[in-house]
């Protein structure tokens, strides 16, 4: 139960970061980042949410994936940051998390080809010092 996986990529599907909580099955970042930006998009344009939860599986198997998206103002960017989990999930820690590494990385992320090394660097020291790892949210 508990968080599995993270991906942050851009509405471009360009991918930023992975990382992996929990033993989780293995997808290539681009094309993952492809198909989750696009329903990231869909659901700001549909439904003007910037958040957004897909369910599989009934009863107690349901896994999740809650898409959270932060403007970049200036560019027509978005960011997601998306999380793959089972159970429950405390979702101010997830929104505090994403705000805290979209303000940590932003230049970062207004560049059209990051380097993604620095990038990690910085969303791990965010996860690591300030979330514990985020081991159970």
């Amino acid at each position: 139960m508990g968080l599995k996986s993270m991906l942050i990529c851009d509405n471009g599907g360009l991918p930023f970061y992975s990382r992996n909580f929990d033993e989780f099955i293995q997808i290539d970042d681009a094309l993952l980042s492809g198909l989750l930006s696009a329903i990231g998009t869909i659901g700001k344009t549909l439904f003007k949410q910037d958040i957004a939860t897909i369910k599989f599986g009934e009863g107690n198997e349901i896994s999740r994936i809650l898409v959270i998206s932060r403007d970049l103002f200036s560019t027509n960017r978005q960011i997601f940051f998306v999380f793959f989990y089972t159970g429950t999930i405390n979702l101010k820690i997830l929104r505090s998390l994403t705000t805290m590494i979209f303000m940590e990385a932003k230049i970062a992320f207004k560049n059209q080809t990051p380097e993604t090394k620095i990038v990690a660097n910085i969303i791990d020291r965010v996860i690591d010092n300030k979330f514990n790892g985020l081991k159970d949210v």
